[in-house]
């Protein structure tokens, strides 16, 4: 009897391990891979975003003098033009993307100074 279980746990064992192998990969399982160029950028991107935003709210509580705002925001901006440079974009993509920034510093001015009017301002 304990010889069986020995055999049974070998051979789920065994099985669990050669699954992959045997049955391969899914094509798809490539598609998103964390590694890509394009996913590199995306995150570049991301965190360009996330840095203008939060110099954005440091200026607007005035944690962050203007000199050293202005030295972060064109710091942040050209690594922004320099991630979308990369990217290979179309014009209107590009345009798409500066909107896109543009509104969500639009929306943390907004926040901050709980105006209304900043927020539909283009």
């Amino acid at each position: 009897m304990l010889v069986l279980i020995a055999i049974a746990l070998s051979l789920a064992l065994a099985v669990f391990i050669l699954w992959p192998f045997v049955f391969g990969l899914r094509r798809d399982e490539f598609e998103h891979d964390e590694g890509a160029p394009m996913a590199d950028l995306a995150r570049r991107w991301e965190s360009a975003v996330a840095g203008l935003s939060g110099a954005e709210l440091d200026y607007a509580l005035e944690t962050l003098s203007e000199p050293d705002y202005l030295i972060l925001r064109s710091q942040l901006m050209s690594e922004a033009a320099s991630i979308m440079r990369d990217m290979e974009l179309s014009e209107d993509e590009e345009e798409r993307m500066l909107a896109a920034l543009g509104e969500e510093l639009t929306a943390v001015r907004a926040r901050v100074h709980g105006d209304s009017e900043t927020l539909n301002a283009p």
